[in-house]
């Protein structure tokens, strides 16, 4: 008799967050490097965080940009897309809501011990610079939808 398959596990424990901010130029994403003490070390991406308790997504954004980065959002926008990928350490594969969070071009980002550098990028230069061919796309999505900000079909969240 056949051994019944497994199933591969599919998670959602947090958020991918496109942090942006616009200025006399357009708008530019804040890319962040991650610290060899963390998963993927070195790799440059979005911001992500994890969820704790019953926090919500707005929750999990907020808390996750204040601690990484030491700024607030101005404005917090689901978008209908999903970042999804394979997570070896866990051997599961995720899929993450992508937030649009929108900062002061004014504000300082201070890094936590959770990266170890970072650069505030137009779209093109944001591509070439991301780790993962799915943030290349998200970063192609959003920037068209950014176009019309806010996009028609992004929900604002808030805390």
């Amino acid at each position: 008799m056949r051994e019944k398959q497994k199933n591969i596990n599919i998670e959602s424990p947090g958020v991918n967050v496109a942090v942006v901010r616009k200025n006399l130029d357009g708008w530019e994403y804040l890319i962040l490097q991650r610290a060899e003490s963390e998963s993927y070390a070195g790799y440059w991406g979005f911001m992500t965080g994890g969820k704790k308790g019953d926090e919500t997504v707005a929750q999990v954004v907020v808390r996750e940009l204040e601690e990484e980065t030491q700024l607030k959002p101005k404005s917090m926008w689901a978008t209908e897309y999903l970042v999804q990928f394979y997570e070896p350490e866990y051997d599961s594969i995720w899929i993450l809501p992508l937030i649009v969070a929108v900062v002061s071009e004014k504000d300082q980002v201070n890094l936590s011990e959770e990266n170890v550098d970072f650069r505030w990028l137009k779209p093109k230069q944001a591509k070439h610079l991301v780790s993962w061919n799915n943030l290349k796309e998200s970063i192609d999505r959003v920037s068209e939808e950014l176009e019309i900000f806010p996009a028609k079909n992004w929900v604002e969240i808030t805390a």
